[in-house]
């Protein structure tokens, strides 16, 4: 019986430290979500977006499975469009950045030209643009999903007096593991207003953790039913958001390095003898690989929302 109740508290303990492992992890309203920090790897991150995607796309679009079996109408992860505007910001100054970086690899020989354009894109790159002017700052929160502590409560009610402490342990491992990154995480919206503008978008979603939809053929549905392959709510919110994070990373990892090639480029140009091997083609292409992340970002947004919030951004001026 004790041999039993230890490696079930090694278990526990090895579940911890795979959490704390995890780089951060945000927290909405049902569930806590996973998100690893930018990757120097490119394949990994492709690799993590593979397997997250193919959690999503069992569950979105054609069978409702709800929590009670009963039908139902789906509702998609939501937040208000207010809460999109500073992400619509930002997406509008990278649209805008690949024009004028286009423009810099037509530039040819001219290197008044090469200056202006450099000017400008010193401008929209390297200087506040204030993406979220008019938002409600957001609290690091005191504790985890709601969500979160009712399993943790409920495991711990199902649990031997004796497994109780260990549990206990972990949960209180976890939970402070989640406020030290939280906090982390808070500094790091300090210091980069493009991931603070893309985390306030995905703070303020909502999912309803009691249903979602599944996406498959009617024979491949009637199978899962029947072998209990359903993917557990949870984990798709969790795939949904850690995706959501995967290509934010993506957006910045982009910008950052476009705006050192930028700074790179600015200091030939102040050099006369260097002024004209100024070249625009590598930070174009850095900042097209931004553009992709982050349209591919914003797919996973409601069409509608979408072009409410460009509509709105559009008369900022």
């Amino acid at each position: 019986m004790v041999s039993i109740i230890l490696q079930r508290t090694l278990a526990m303990v090895a579940a911890a430290a795979i959490l704390l492992f995890t780089s951060f992890f945000c927290c909405t309203q049902d569930v806590i979500a996973f998100a690893p920090p930018p990757s120097s790897n490119p394949s990994l991150s492709s690799d993590r977006r593979n397997v997250l995607q193919q959690i999503i796309s069992a569950s979105t679009a054609a069978l409702i499975i709800p929590a009670n079996k009963e039908p139902a109408l789906a509702v998609a992860p939501f937040a208000p469009v207010d809460a999109l505007l500073p992400a619509t910001r930002v997406k509008l100054m990278i649209d805008r950045s690949v024009d004028i970086a286009s423009k810099l690899v037509d530039a040819g020989d001219n290197i008044e030209i090469k200056q202006a354009i450099l000017r400008d894109l010193e401008n929209l790159l390297l200087t506040t643009q204030n993406f979220n002017s008019g938002t409600t700052p957001i609290e690091v929160p005191q504790q985890p999903a709601k969500s979160y502590l009712d399993a943790y409560a409920d495991y711990r009610k199902s649990v031997s007096i004796l497994e109780k402490p260990g549990a206990m342990l972990v949960q209180n491992g976890e939970i402070n593991a989640w406020k030290r990154l939280k906090k982390q995480e808070k500094l790091r919206e300090d210091a980069d207003e493009i991931r603070a503008a893309l985390n306030y978008y995905t703070s303020n979603i909502n999912f309803n953790s009691d249903k979602f939809v599944l996406t498959a053929s009617k024979d491949e549905r009637s199978k899962m039913i029947r072998e209990d392959r359903i993917p557990d709510v949870k984990i798709v919110i969790a795939s949904d958001m850690g995706l959501r994070y995967l290509l934010r990373n993506d957006i910045l990892t982009a910008c950052d390095d476009a705006r050192a090639e930028l700074k790179y480029q600015l200091t030939k140009q102040t050099d006369a003898d260097s002024a004209e091997t100024v070249y625009g083609q590598e930070l174009l292409d850095l900042l097209l690989v931004a553009q992709s992340a982050c349209s591919k970002w914003f797919d996973l947004i409601d069409e509608k929302n979408v072009k409410e919030a460009l509509f709105i951004v559009s008369r900022e001026g």
